[in-house]
């Protein structure tokens, strides 16, 4: 786990010619939070190009340092991330005669390099951020997980390509940020692969990029989501799917026990973190009895529903788990929200980002350097409720023997229920204008139409000079053309609704929040490496092939209609308690309040005034007072 920072002059023949460097050291020190433990450089011959690395050392604490080299010395590498299985994988490749230098995890993107040229990426299992320089074919490759785990942004300044983990190291290379106005009134900085600033991106999850040393760019997709045929029954019984999570999922926990630091569980009240905490407590005591993982857990002091701390202990109780708990007030938060909103680099539109950037830190001052937390099951299992309108709008033919399934009209009835309250609250803000109809392109989603309206700010509050240049937003547009032609006909025409917003949730939602500025940006803030054992592809790719019943059930054993994660809690049965089994999805979630004298309002008066509004210029001040 680290932070890294790359260029190479694209605009310069191969001569013999030394280019003028860039303050790289400078480069890394903006972002030393995310690697404290060491630092090291590696610059080719005449200064082509450079690569950076800021280490958190986590594997081979004494060995791993990078950049890492070939045997040949002629293919270089900066890797962020965390490689699981590495060592049976390295092994393997020891067999067929590659010598390592380390025993890093890191070091098997360099073999697979070397092996499998652009194609390594399909060997590596985990989350991860690559940079290669290949002095051979005189190119770069840049390449990102499969979700979007692990953070990667490029741009080019005055002949030169850079790449770095953060925006803020581009600032020592030369950039000067200017606004992307299109992306901010579109949201693309949350919604598809732009940035605030322009020129500045983000290479998307599962994709690579090569660079040439003439300055051609060529991004490849390497991976992508795949749901079942909405048509087609699934032959498989419903127990054979419960064992199939449950196998899957206790492995991709076994592989991310591997640490040679102290690694704990971020636990709440869901069942999530709960069943990474119990599966993970029955690993570590297969090996030792009386192991015990250490557990973390937010609480909100007199926030009523907010808080799940009581929750969180009862089942690190329940586990014989230790259990960590850090209280915190709305002044805490108010009081870390700038310095939150830093290390985002994107705009924040609530507390949650600044509770998580408070318990990592926490974390870190109890001298932990690992966690395992619960994103992503959300996506794959039907969690978040406003998955379900589109759960509801077509049968599930796939679903063996119509397990799960609603009756119909009782199906129906639920829908237009649902239909009916979400067009009273999005009525207003879509009625007739262009994201309505950019919508109605991806299937009619109900949750597409939910995430581009709370991601982005309607056009009222612009500045009319505003629109008049950039055109009116479309949050839903950007939304949709942020997943490919191909995928947007698939969700239109062969999979069911609701896998349909599970893959635009994936793509969008996933990589640009949840592993963003609720994941990677407020845990390496504090130097904190977090790993997603429901963001193991094969798990994944696994569940995506389930259908959509088995997920979200209509007929399950309790009597209850709707019952997200169905299979999920089958299948962690025995490693929770009977109150998160039977408790219902609660999203992890800050305290906000409306009263004047609260700490939240005070933030207001002190940020968005008047000055400050006509001082950026593109904002309507009538509208944000």
């Amino acid at each position: 786990m680290c932070g890294f920072s790359a260029y190479l002059y694209v605009d310069k023949p191969k001569t013999g010619e030394t280019l003028p460097p860039l303050d790289l050291q400078a480069s890394l020190k903006s972002i030393d939070h995310r690697g404290p433990d060491s630092t090291g450089t590696y610059v080719s011959p005449f200064g082509r190009c450079a690569l950076g690395h800021a280490r958190l050392s986590i594997i081979d604490l004494e060995g791993g340092q990078q950049p890492l080299s070939s045997q040949n010395g002629k293919i270089h590498a900066v890797v962020n991330g965390e490689l699981y299985d590495h060592d049976r994988l390295s092994e393997e490749l020891r067999q067929k005669g590659h010598v390592f230098k380390t025993k890093s995890d890191s070091e098997l993107a360099l073999h697979y390099y070397e092996d499998f040229d652009t194609d390594f990426v399909q060997y590596l299992r985990g989350e991860f951020a690559v940079v290669i320089w290949d002095e051979v074919r005189n190119r770069m490759v840049v390449a990102r997980d499969r979700f979007g785990i692990k953070p990667v942004y490029y741009t080019t300044v005055n002949g030169v390509f850079m790449a770095a983990s953060e925006i803020k190291a581009f600032l020592a290379l030369g950039w000067k940020p200017e606004w992307d106005m299109d992306s901010i009134m579109n949201a693309g900085y949350a919604i598809d692969y732009r940035t605030c600033f322009k020129g500045v991106y983000k290479l998307p999850p599962a994709h690579y990029l090569t660079i040439s040393a003439s300055g051609s760019y060529d991004m490849k997709q390497y991976w992508d989501a795949e749901y079942p045929d909405k048509n087609v029954e699934d032959t498989r019984t419903v127990d054979d799917m419960i064992q199939g999570v449950h196998d899957r999922l206790v492995e991709s926990v076994r592989l991310r026990l591997r640490a040679d630091v102290p690694l704990g569980v971020y636990l709440s009240g869901g069942i999530d973190s709960s069943a990474v905490a119990g599966v993970a407590t029955k690993l570590l005591q297969e090996k030792n009895p009386d192991a015990k993982i250490d557990t973390f857990s937010i609480s909100f002091k007199d926030s009523g529903e907010y808080d799940e701390g009581d929750i969180a202990e009862r089942t690190a109780a329940h586990i014989g788990a230790n259990f960590h708990k850090l209280s915190l007030t709305q002044d805490d938060l108010v009081d870390s929200f700038a310095e939150t909103v830093y290390h985002c680099e994107q705009p924040v539109p609530n507390m949650n980002a600044v509770g998580k950037f408070l318990l990592s830190k926490f974390v870190r001052d109890l001298g932990f350097k690992v966690v395992m937390t619960g994103e992503g099951s959300d996506e794959h299992f039907i969690g978040y409720n406003f998955f379900q309108t589109d759960y509801l709008r077509e049968p599930d033919h796939s679903s063996p023997g119509g397990f799960g399934c609603l009756p119909e009209e009782e199906r129906q009835a639920m829908l237009d229920e649902r239909l009916s309250c979400v067009g009273k609250l999005l009525h207003f803000e879509l009625h007739g204008t262009r994201t309505s109809k950019s919508i109605a392109r991806y299937n009619n989603s109900t949750m597409a139409a939910d995430m581009s309206t709370l991601l982005s700010v309607t056009q009222s509050f612009f500045h009319p000079k505003a629109t008049e240049v950039f055109g009116e937003p479309d949050g839903g547009n950007a939304m949709v053309e942020a997943i490919s032609a191909d995928s947007r006909r698939k969700a239109n025409l062969r999979w069911h609704p609701v896998h349909a917003v599970l893959y635009l949730e994936n793509r969008t939602f996933l990589s640009n929040i949840l592993c963003n500025w609720l994941g990677d940006r407020v845990e390496m803030a504090h130097s904190i490496e977090a790993r997603t054992p429901f963001l193991d592809h094969p798990l994944c790719e696994y569940v995506n092939s389930l259908p959509p019943s088995v997920k979200l059930c209509g007929q399950a054993p309790n009597g209850s209609r709707l019952n997200e994660k169905w299979v999920l809690k089958q299948a962690m049965k025995p490693y929770i308690t009977d109150e998160i089994y039977n408790r219902t999805k609660h999203p992890y979630l800050a305290p906000t309040s409306s009263a004047e004298d609260q700490p939240i309002i005070r933030l207001l008066h002190k940020w968005v005034v008047k000055e400050k509004v006509d001082r950026l210029g593109f904002l309507n001040w009538d509208k944000c007072q």
